[in-house]
């Protein structure tokens, strides 16, 4: 396939999946419109669980219409056309050294040949990589902030140009890359851990080729869950210190100040379960029966 064709199947995918990112999103914003039901554990005790994402999406297409399941959508896709394009160009700048090292890794049979190899490779695509997240950033944070005007029904970031111009009037320059530091440090870590993880078993412990291609994205998926709390709170600090109902109050210093809290409130994993979403806020108990102890629009 040519470039185009990449983006345009790209762009499919996102869109098949928005509403799912959407919902996401909002959870991870702490925007719970829906109490809470009671439910039993398969060890008979009683738990309260929020609506699974599927519900969240049903809530929001009641709410606001089929095509409010893709708002945001314009600037998820443009950003990540954007981000592509940059990394894509990128990749062509590093493609000779590639070469070279397809030549090269054939009589490599030291473990520190290996190594460094594997550093130099993974160093320049953390660079691609970070790049493209850089060049993305704007549309990115266009996205999140368009997503939570759901909460409270804004529509300054309803547009691409009239959201860039109320992020630089609201924030300034550094606006466009909110929440970019915890988002750049999560998919670095990604990128080291899981080419580490992947050559290793590939070198040493798996010998088919079929199963080899597997590896990368398997260990990708494990590496994830490490990194998500990079995720939350990188899109928490997407909407901090916008003029929206659902901005953080108090705002957030920096990210820093964002993950302390959440790591305190034990909400480095909000949203990240799509089916089973266990409530941990307070609770009452009337006639055997637990209830949220009061109603949560917001988690705190």
């Amino acid at each position: 396939m040519n470039n185009w064709q990449v983006y345009g199947v790209g762009a499919g995918v996102t869109t098949l999946f928005h509403p799912i990112g959407y919902a996401k999103v909002l959870i991870q914003i702490g925007h719970e419109p829906i109490e809470p039901i009671s439910s039993s554990t398969i060890f008979g005790k009683e738990k309260l669980y929020y609506p699974n994402v599927f519900q969240y999406i049903s809530y929001i297409k009641r709410t606001d219409g089929f095509f409010g399941m893709y708002r945001g959508l314009f600037p998820r896709v443009l950003g990540g056309l954007v981000g592509t394009a940059v990394q894509n160009a990128a990749n062509q700048y590093f493609t000779p050294a590639k070469a070279q090292k397809e030549e090269t890794v054939k009589n490599e049979e030291e473990f520190l040949d290996w190594l460094k190899t594997f550093a130099k490779e993974t160093s320049q695509e953390t660079v691609t990589r970070c790049l493209g997240i850089i060049a993305s950033q704007p549309f990115h944070v266009v996205m999140l902030r368009s997503m939570a005007q759901f909460v409270g029904g804004e529509k300054q970031y309803s547009g691409i140009y009239t959201g860039l111009v109320e992020i630089y009037q609201t924030d300034g320059i550094s606006g466009f890359f909110a929440g970019l530091v915890p988002r750049i440090m999560g998919e670095v870590i990604a990128i080291w851990l899981t080419n580490f993880v992947a050559s290793v078993l590939n070198k040493y412990f798996i010998e088919s080729k079929e199963m080899k291609s597997y590896t990368h994205a398997l260990c990708g998926l494990f590496v994830s869950v490490i990194t998500y709390p990079f995720q939350l709170v990188s899109n928490i600090m997407g909407v901090n210190g916008a003029e929206l109902v659902a901005a953080p109050s108090p705002k957030y210093t920096d990210w820093r100040d964002c993950w302390a809290q959440l790591n305190q409130q034990g909400q480095l994993k909000r949203g990240s379960s799509i089916f089973f979403r266990q409530y941990n806020g307070p609770v009452l108990n009337r006639g055997g029966k637990i209830y949220p102890a009061r109603s949560h629009m917001f988690v705190q």
